[in-house]
């Protein structure tokens, strides 16, 4: 029984922390997507893999690396329509 509890509460904070990453990614690409259409200064494709952890980190104290913002900063940019075809393809 507790063994089933645990595992309940693990996919929950999973679900949370997938969550709560994607919003931050997501936040980032449109925001730099506002900041595009107002001044045609940055693009959302330049967001950065460091701005990901340090937002992650800032309002969930969520501590990412380089990797696992890449995965999200990615998923966001897709959902919004954008290409990652800049960027490097991950070595497996």
């Amino acid at each position: 029984m507790f063994k089933k509890l645990r595992e309940r509460q693990i996919r929950l904070q999973a679900g949370q922390r997938h969550t709560r990453l994607m919003g931050v990614a997501e936040d980032l690409v449109r925001e730099a997507g506002m900041k595009q259409a107002l001044t045609q200064t940055t693009s959302p494709q330049e967001v950065t893999l460091a701005e990901v952890a340090c937002l992650a980190f800032a309002r969930y104290q969520l501590r990412i690396d380089e990797a696992e913002a890449a995965d999200y900063l990615a998923a966001a940019l897709v959902a919004r329509g954008y290409s990652t075809d800049h960027w490097p393809a991950a070595s497996a």
